[in-house]
């Protein structure tokens, strides 16, 4: 009875338009591309700016094929598998974007027959048409075609499948996802009108564009996700957007705005070390890292625009050398929350170029005990009660009840906020600047059993080896440590923090319990 509970949870905040289409799409018959083919259309060149350099994910050798990608690879001999599910469906997602036409290092020739290949599967049904990885695939082909010399008769077959895939996302629009996804087939589609020139597709993409990026771009300039990875990821396509759109345009002039507030955000986010905190589905080796982002926005004459972070959800506080950033928003957006954690008032924390307490991050989408475990409340920097989640994270990306949280103050210097994600106990965290460093107050109210347990965690980056001072007192770095007061016992215990997909490496996770409902975590740096 509790599943259908949380089911009926979870479906409560639906869109009603989501509701629809999942079941538009589940009746639906599927067909191959070429129940999509179009007679062909003009094409309009476009110019593209140069992409920062791709990482190999293709070698060939001897006609035997390796792709490798999260960290996993597949081989093949003659014929690549374009269906293959071994390493699950992200990695075949992953396989069917064709990034590989982005490597410098592959012959044009060798790309346009690995194109036509993965085409003839789509062509007969063999690889089922999905919207997402068609519209990664068809900006990726759409870049090969207007960026490489190849034969006329390569380019005209290329442009064939093309024609059909966009036909077939204009009339699949994930509308039952929405979120990055719907935005990601807006982007496709306006590439795509705007290379064959479709009055229709013009319009479609371009409202499709507007309407999105006004929902999803918040006005601090995050996404509205509020993973950093995603951000960064939907950052690339409104740049890359901006340059292709003429002024004749209207969309070009948000595009600017657009990509002027998320460069801002991006730069707020950033650490010293260029590397962003891994708050929600981020991780490393996926997206344009915040350096080639902002280079990019510089290439394009668009400056960061100065912003200070709200809508969000995260604050920045910095003393010293120390630099803190906190999670003080729930689950957002509240209809499509598959990349929230339950990860209310965490923070990450370094020291200059040093990060210090890290999210541990993410290394896989599949739905498993460790999905489970990295998007729970005990996998972050906050507060848990009888290892209880704060919000009801299930089966990878579904998320039922959710803790509400009220900001009781928020200042430069200081902020706090109280959430429900315990009920009928309620947990308040303040982040405040004081002259000694920075500090991290819980407090527990509402009603709580005198057994339940009450744990802080903080997890630390592999680089750092804590070492005990006294009972109060743990050193993190030559020049930094924490203070507790009202910590009953404190702990270290190893864990597993995540380099990537599927790039796991030991550290160290400090564990804390209250003596009694309220303790002082002091971070201090001389």
């Amino acid at each position: 009875m509790s599943s259908a509970y949380t089911f009926l949870r979870t479906i409560s905040f639906l869109k009603p338009i989501q509701a629809f289409y999942q079941v538009k799409y589940k009746l639906a018959t599927k067909k191959p591309l070429s129940a999509y083919k179009l007679d062909f259309k003009e094409t309009y060149p476009l110019s593209f700016f140069q992409f920062p350099f791709q990482k190999r994910i293709l070698e060939i050798q001897d006609q035997k094929f390796s792709f490798s990608f999260l960290n996993l690879t597949s081989f093949y001999e003659d014929q690549i598998d374009w269906n293959d599910q071994v390493h699950a469906k992200l990695w075949n997602y992953n396989l069917q974007y064709l990034d590989f036409l982005k490597q410098e290092d592959l012959e044009v020739a060798m790309k346009a027959r690995l194109l036509q290949d993965i085409y003839s599967w789509l062509w007969d049904g063999k690889l089922p048409l999905e919207p997402y990885p068609a519209s990664l695939r068809i900006m990726n082909v759409i870049r090969f075609l207007e960026t490489n010399q190849i034969s006329e008769v390569d380019k005209s077959a290329i442009q064939t499948f093309i024609l059909a895939e966009l036909n077939y996302l204009s009339q699949n629009l994930e509308y039952h996802l929405l979120a990055n996804h719907l935005l990601e087939n807006a982007f496709a589609l306006w590439m795509g009108a705007l290379y064959f020139k479709d009055a229709g597709w013009k319009k479609m993409g371009e409202k499709l564009l507007k309407e999105e990026l006004e929902k999803q771009i918040l006005p601090d300039g995050a996404h509205f996700e509020l993973a950093p990875m995603y951000h960064q990821i939907i950052l690339f396509r409104v740049l890359e957007s901006f340059h292709l759109t003429s002024e004749q345009f209207p969309v070009k002039i948000l595009l600017n705005e657009k990509a002027k507030l998320m460069l801002g955000w991006l730069k707020q986010m950033t650490f010293e070390d260029g590397s962003l905190p891994h708050f929600n589905d981020t991780t490393e080796g996926i997206a344009q890292s915040a350096n080639e982002l902002l280079s990019i926005g510089e290439l394009l004459g668009i400056k960061a625009k100065k912003i200070k972070l709200k809508e969000s959800g995260y604050r920045i506080f910095q003393i010293q050398n120390l630099r803190l950033i906190a999670d003080v928003e729930g689950i957002k957006p509240s209809y499509q929350p598959g990349h929230a954690h339950a990860d209310t008032f965490s923070f990450v924390l370094h020291e200059g170029m040093i990060p210090l307490i890290v999210d541990p991050g993410l290394s896989t989408y599949n739905i498993s005990g460790r999905r489970d475990w990295e998007r729970s409340t005990r996998a972050h920097n906050t507060l848990t009660i009888d290892e209880k989640n704060s919000s009801e994270v299930w089966a990878g990306f579904r998320v039922g009840r959710r803790a509400k949280v009220e900001i009781r103050e928020d200042s430069e210097f200081q902020v706090e906020g109280i959430h429900d994600g315990f009920f009928p106990a309620l947990h308040s965290r303040t982040f405040q600047i004081e002259n000694s460093g920075i500090s991290v107050i819980d407090e527990v109210s509402g009603e709580i059993s005198p057994e339940s347990q009450k744990v802080i965690r903080f997890y630390l980056h592999p680089t750092v080896q804590p070492e005990r001072i006294n009972t109060n007192s743990v050193r993190l770095t030559s020049s930094s440590h924490i203070q507790f007061s009202g910590a009953d016992t404190i702990e270290f215990s190893s864990y597993d923090y995540c380099q990537g997909f599927n790039h796991l490496e030991k550290a160290q996770v400090i564990e804390v319990r209250l003596k009694e409902k309220s303790i002082k975590s002091l971070f201090i740096n001389k």
